[in-house]
């Protein structure tokens, strides 16, 4: 059953196309996840699926009598609520109604020996009516599950009487996801919900939605969640759609392969205009003109054909720049051997402690990642290791010589006035022309950089930010939330750049992916205790938990070939998914061989060389292309 139905959407601003035509479908069941780079129109067609923001055409419609619950990025008028998380909730509703009935169950009681009496049926009639609102409110299980709700979400039940503008920005977000899922609505429409969640509130969210039995149509930047929760995966960029059953990573996978179809059509269509020509020009040699002219007439054939597929062809030269843009840090003269060494760490707020017998110590070089639940002094951490707080018991000891970068979650520059372009020049003396193609690898391009930085966006203000620190001579980088707000191609280039730092440094992140690929060692908060994991998020999980992430999905897929008398010595059977990765491998392995000869040859074409050079070359592409087509088979 189609639980929503977007048909042609457009969408312009002023003279900007954002959506050009736009169809997408949410069953019963299903959970698509809506992906793109920033601006490129998601949270516009959630707003167009919820009938806040009015389409320029195309259609978008509901299916009657559902449920629908929709998570904003935008909590503001949260914000300014005095309200308690119950009444947020409606729970206070059901409280305010089980007084009642309690009160009732008292009046009647003591009227008990009276039951004939007026009074006595009065209190009956209307409690009878309580309870068949209660009974509608789900009284009786509401309270389970708001219990099991919040605890899974981070928030204790004792919070429910906390007003909402006392809350912090990610509080405030546990609440509304609370509410909406208590309401059990049919379908989800969801904007960036893991924002400002620790990583065990977004694991147990991810957890519940896999059980939903609803529709999903949401937005996120986290690679984690989107190949956990995903069933489908639509892409938005420049007002176009595309779509791929699967998964985050199966969805990538399709990408990569289409990028590679890109490239080996480009070649065959040059290889033919070029080998046709090639004909023509030596059947006009030998004054064969009939020949020639038939010739041609296929050569302008082929040129229809070539502006019709290079038409087409541009349509997807986006897939191609899935490296993102490429980021390099400046050369750092000097690597400190030791960052910092605690031992019987203490630090304490008042009566307050956020954790106490810490030790730990951070080397040169080192990739730390410090997680743990909102509240368990993260960022509190960090202003010591900074040298900032010197408030505290134990032994901490930061290492000499050492040129800290910093970048907070709030994002501050000396001079807002100043255009993105102008910072740049003002930090390393270089040409504008320099600066621009600098600030091109952080996703600013033409007008862009003239900007003023009082008007950036979070994300650009954070990317902006990173461009700045990467012209310093720091050799430890402490960043707090440093994938917060960028799209996944910002992302990408951002973690590209941080592995190829040479120095040290130490994050404060809820980003798994990041944990998993650019942290060797990880400091977990929880309890009032600091925890030392020297691996990245796998490693953690595995000691922590016992669980294998690597594997995790492989022991899933097949639960059932898992064979119950089990022999110390047999030799573990290669599983359906196993037996196909390494298919894949092998075809990739011969399709990179194939890529290198083709290169090669192309290299050294020129007027003199043989037909049969190009004749070869053809067989080569085309034979890439018959591996690509069975490499697509195997995903």
């Amino acid at each position: 059953m189609s639980l929503l139905v977007l048909e042609n959407i457009v969408k312009e601003y002023r003279t900007q196309c954002v959506l050009n035509g736009v169809s997408l479908r949410v069953e019963r069941g299903e959970r698509v996840a809506l992906v793109g780079p920033n601006g490129a129109g998601k949270t516009t067609l959630l707003r167009i699926a919820m009938g806040l923001e009015r389409s320029d055409g195309g259609s978008a419609v509901m299916a009657r009598n559902i449920k629908v619950g929709h998570l904003s990025q935008d909590l503001k008028d949260m914000e300014t609520r005095d309200n308690k998380i119950d009444t947020a909730l409606h729970y206070e509703k059901v409280y305010r109604l089980e007084k009642k009935l309690r009160e009732l169950e008292k009046q009647m009681d003591e009227q008990s020996k009276n039951s004939g009496s007026s009074l006595y049926k009065s209190l009956l009639d209307e409690y009878a009516k309580l309870i068949t609102r209660y009974e509608a409110m789900d009284g009786y299980t509401v309270e389970t599950k708001i219990r099991k709700i919040l605890l899974g979400l981070g928030l204790r039940q004792e919070t429910l009487g906390t007003p909402l503008n006392r809350m912090s920005g990610g509080e405030r977000m546990r609440v509304a996801i609370a509410r909406i899922l208590l309401e059990e609505p049919d379908l989800l429409i969801l904007d960036e919900p893991t924002n400002h969640l620790d990583i065990q509130s977004t694991e147990w969210f991810e957890s519940f939605l896999k059980n939903f039995k609803g529709g999903i149509l949401f937005v996120s930047h986290d690679r984690y969640f989107l190949d956990r929760v995903a069933t489908r995966v639509a892409e938005l960029e420049k007002g176009s759609i595309s779509m791929r059953s699967g998964n985050y990573s199966n969805y990538l996978a399709h990408k990569k392969q289409l990028s590679q179809f890109v490239a080996n059509e480009q070649r065959r269509l040059r290889w033919t205009i070029r080998n046709t020509n090639e004909i023509v020009q030596g059947l006009k040699s030998k004054g064969k003109s009939k020949a020639s002219k038939s010739r041609e007439k296929e050569i302008k054939k082929l040129n229809d054909e070539l502006s019709k597929n290079l038409g087409a062809l541009k349509k997807q030269e986006h897939l191609r720049k899935a490296d993102g843009p490429k980021i390099k840090f400046k050369k750092i003269r000097h690597v400190s051997k030791d960052i910092a060494w605690a031992d019987n760490l203490r630090k304490s707020f008042g009566d307050v402690t956020l954790f106490s017998g810490a030790s730990f110590h951070i080397r040169g070089g080192e990739r730390v990642g410090i997680i743990g639940p909102n509240g368990c002094g993260k960022t509190t951490l960090v202003n010591l290791l900074l040298g900032n707080d010197q408030n505290y018991e134990g032994l901490l000891r930061l290492g000499e010589w050492v040129k800290y970068s910093y970048m907070g979650q709030e994002v501050l520059f000396e001079n807002d006035q100043l255009t993105m372009l102008q910072l740049i020049v003002s930090k390393r003396e270089i040409q504008e022309r320099e600066a621009r193609d600098y600030l091109a690898r952080f996703q600013f391009y033409g007008d862009e950089v003239d900007k003023s930085i009082q008007v950036l966006s979070g994300g650009e203000r954070v990317r902006l930010y990173l461009a700045c620190v990467m012209l310093e001579d720091a050799d430890c980088l402490i960043l707090d939330e440093p994938t917060n707000h960028l799209d996944m191609p910002a992302r990408d280039a951002v973690e590209a750049a941080l592995k190829e730092f040479k120095g040290t440094i130490i994050a404060v992140t809820h980003d798994r992916y990041y944990l998993t690929h650019c942290v060797g060692k990880i400091f977990e908060i929880e309890n009032g205790k600091i925890t030392t994991y020297e691996g990245n998020y796998d490693f953690y999980k595995k000691v922590k938990y016992g669980i294998d992430e690597e594997n995790t999905e492989k022991k899933e897929s097949k639960p059932a070939e898992r064979s119950s008398k089990n022999t110390i010595n047999k030799k573990p059977a290669v599983t359906k998914s196993e037996s196909l990765e390494k298919q894949r491998q092998e075809i990739e392995a011969q399709i990179m061989n194939l890529e290198d000869k083709i290169k090669e040859m192309e290299a050294l074409f020129d007027i003199s060389t043989p037909r049969e050079k190009y004749n070869e070359y053809g067989e080569l592409l085309h034979e890439v292309e018959r591996l690509y087509s069975k490499w697509n088979a195997l995903i």
